[in-house]
């Protein structure tokens, strides 16, 4: 499947970054504007989110998407940033194709996949009726009950589009995201190994916890490095966007 995806920079290092459930390139944009001064990045919408087409939603297919972006528009191995969902998918991606991905940066990315409440959360988006809403408060008002916090509810409706005559629908495809929170696992094979430099960035605060599964993650990429970054949450590089630049610039610089 071809990506719709954003550019910028124009000299440095290939970076490419692949967003969460829910999320797209748009989420990036500010952090896309502050690493293009030393590299040319890259950022997707995923399928099923932003402008991207959709169609069946797991883990395998969203690798063969991605292996296509890198092929049609990297002119070097990348160094690959995935957070959540996109983490899941970076390292399927860098566990087969080793030699093509310069760098590995996992951001509060579970290395098994971790049910969470995510699926409850779009269950509570598709119970909306599109059609009774006139504006974005009417919706936010509608999950309000069964999506207490704010920034949460803030970034799941950034899904929702108005047309001309004002009617709302989901610009993601819902009902294949949310089989997909329900039902489908991940895990990596035993064999499946990336032996490249590898950050692992974990959410102190994060239901996550990913630190607690560190023995599976160097268990596929031996040559990593465990960070919690205490006071961030799932969504790592907005709750500490300086801490989260500082370190992923580091680290791909000492990678290229």
């Amino acid at each position: 499947m071809e990506l719709k995806h954003r550019y910028v920079g124009t000299s440095g290092p290939e970076v490419l970054i692949l967003h969460g459930l829910m999320g797209s390139s748009r989420n990036w944009q500010r952090i896309m504007r502050q690493l293009s001064s030393n590299f040319r990045v890259t950022v997707p919408d995923l399928r099923n989110h932003g402008d991207s087409p959709h169609g069946p939603h797991n883990i395998t297919v969203m690798q063969d998407d991605i292996m296509e972006l890198i092929n049609k528009n990297c002119d070097e191995p990348p160094h690959l940033i995935g957070h959540s969902m996109g983490g899941q998918v970076a390292m399927a991606v860098a566990a087969s194709e080793d030699t093509q991905i310069a760098s590995l940066t996992l951001v509060d990315a579970a290395a098994v996949r971790l049910k969470g409440s995510l699926f409850k959360l779009l269950d509570a988006l598709m119970e909306i009726d599109l059609k009774s809403i006139g504006s974005r408060a009417d919706a936010d008002k509608a999950v309000s009950n069964n999506i207490a916090d704010l920034r949460v509810r803030q970034f799941l409706l950034q899904n929702l589009r108005q047309n001309d005559e004002g009617e709302f629908s989901w610009q993601c495809n819902l009902p294949e995201l949310r089989r997909y929170a329900a039902e489908e696992s991940f895990s990596l094979s035993e064999d499946a190994v990336y032996n490249g430099p590898t950050l692992v960035l974990a959410g102190g605060k994060s239901e996550y916890r990913v630190w607690e599964q560190e023995a599976e993650y160097k268990s596929h990429f031996p040559n990593m490095t465990l960070e919690i970054v205490e006071d961030a949450g799932h969504w790592l590089h907005a709750d500490a966007s300086e801490i989260f630049l500082q370190r992923v610039q580091g680290f791909i610089s000492s990678h290229s």
